[in-house]
């Protein structure tokens, strides 16, 4: 059986309790956007990769990754702190790098320097989106994304649009669903119901969101159709 989990975003004990919840040889594969705004971010990375979990890429990853290579590149840290201000204070930031220790350090140590640059590059190498082997009760394929991917999918195998590609695949807000022969699953805008679409599924149910109708965490199986929810 195949799982794929929504928004994490740092929240690690939802995500322990709903993956306790699975079948233990399910395969799971998460829709990017495992940090910031909750306070294990680290943690939750650590998790995902000990495990061997799939993931595709997040904006909240692309943008740990432009933060750490202004860094690694030698930008000062109150350069750092005053160019990602938005991120680290209205997009949850702040609670990354104190998941790492970085936060108010600005001489942190070699293990937390290399820790921070293997996860860099981990997150580096994940892909904006996962076509899954597995069968929907559709009959159609599966492809998983970190937002809604159906109105750029016929553009992903063409070089000179992949920063356009790039951008909608991780960062748009757009939840209409085009039938384009495949079953896309993804998240990114939280939803405090589950968004089903016979062709497009959100799991992002706001997990990290304490207010009404969020708050939860959602793994959709995939060969059952079924949705499992924590919290």
């Amino acid at each position: 059986m195949t799982y794929v989990i929504g928004d994490v975003h740092g929240m690690l004990t939802p995500l322990k309790t709903l993956l306790a919840k699975l079948p233990q040889d399910a395969s799971v594969v998460f829709v990017g956007d495992l940090i910031d705004r909750g306070v294990h971010s680290a943690e939750v990375v650590d998790l995902v990769r000990q495990k061997g979990y799939q993931c595709v890429l997040g904006n909240h990853e692309a943008t740990f990754i432009r933060f750490f290579q202004d860094y690694f590149e030698g930008m000062g840290y109150e350069a750092l702190m005053q160019k990602w201000a938005m991120w680290l204070n209205a997009n949850g930031g702040k609670a990354t790098l104190q998941s790492y220790g970085f936060w108010e350090n600005p001489t942190p140590s070699a293990a937390v320097l290399d820790r921070i640059r293997d996860d860099m590059e981990w997150m580096e190498r994940l892909p904006l989106y996962l076509e899954l082997g597995t069968i929907h009760p559709s009959g159609l394929p599966v492809v998983v994304s970190h937002s809604n991917i159906t109105s750029v999918w016929h553009l992903r195998d063409v070089p000179d649009t992949y920063e356009h590609f790039k951008d909608i695949v991780t960062r748009t807000r757009d939840l209409t669903c085009r039938d384009i022969g495949i079953i896309n699953i993804y998240g990114h805008t939280p939803t405090p119901t589950l968004h089903y679409h016979p062709r497009c599924i959100n799991v992002d149910t706001g997990c990290c969101y304490d207010k009404e109708g969020f708050g939860r965490l959602t793994a959709y199986g995939v060969e059952e159709g079924e949705f499992i929810t924590q919290g």
